[in-house]
């Protein structure tokens, strides 16, 4: 699961941070979690220290007690996975942020034009979150983990409750796991495109919907596309 974090002391800035980032997560079938905080707490800490999410923190600088350059800090201190943009109107604490090598993904001033910077950030890290992820699982006593970028498609086998994974290079995998399972566990560059299979948008090259093919990048042509779902991957890669 991915939590968003957000530590911002004016309700209408929570408000409107919360709205675009659930604007942003509509169109992806990806389990994630809002979490909102005015000052720093013994929950924060709790949630900076818990190794078993993905984490992005939207922090405002100037906080009660303990500002968002020092929140920052400390999750550097714990965490140098986790995404982290600051939203803010002291455009001066810029070079602090820079000097202070907290590996920021953006740092965004409140003016007039915010909220539009701001979606494009979000967009942005998704996509980078998702690049990085791996999906892990067991199979016949073996273990996996297997870059979802490059995975092509994943299809139900016939007959049986397993699923067939399909990688770039044409090599395989069986998984034990359902496609409606599936779908949960992957991200939004993931699109299932029939019942009974789920493509990698980032992985098409060319969607032919008169035979309803769909090419990928390393030239495999298949028919994984149903007439009931044309219209959706064609709004959703258009979107992607």
């Amino acid at each position: 699961m991915l939590r968003f974090i957000i530590c911002e002391d004016k309700k209408q800035y929570q408000d409107k941070i919360s709205v675009i980032i659930n604007k942003v997560m509509m169109p992806y079938n990806f389990e994630y979690k809002i979490s909102k905080f005015t000052e720093y707490n013994e929950e924060l800490s709790k949630i900076i220290k818990n190794e078993n999410e993905q984490k992005v923190y939207i922090l405002d600088i100037e906080l009660p007690e303990i500002s968002g350059l020092e929140i920052a800090s400390e999750i550097r201190e714990e965490d140098l996975d986790s995404s982290i943009i600051f939203l803010t109107v002291h455009p001066e604490c810029q070079n602090d942020i820079f000097y202070s090598r907290l590996l920021a993904i953006d740092f965004i001033n409140k003016d007039k034009l915010w909220q539009d910077r701001f979606e494009e950030t979000i967009i942005y890290t998704i996509r980078s979150l998702d690049k990085k992820r791996v999906l892990s699982f067991e199979f016949n006593h073996n273990s996996y983990r297997l870059p979802m970028r490059k995975i092509l498609y994943i299809e139900k086998i016939q007959d049986n409750s397993k699923c067939r994974i399909v990688m770039e290079d044409d090599s395989s995998y069986e998984i034990n796991q359902s496609i409606s399972n599936l779908v949960k566990i992957l991200g939004p560059s993931f699109y299932q495109s029939h019942k009974s299979c789920i493509v990698n948008i980032e992985q098409i090259k060319k969607i032919n919907y008169a035979d309803s093919t769909i090419t990928f990048n390393n030239g495999k042509t298949v028919y994984l596309l149903s007439s009931r779902n044309k219209k959706g991957i064609r709004e959703y890669v258009a979107n992607y």
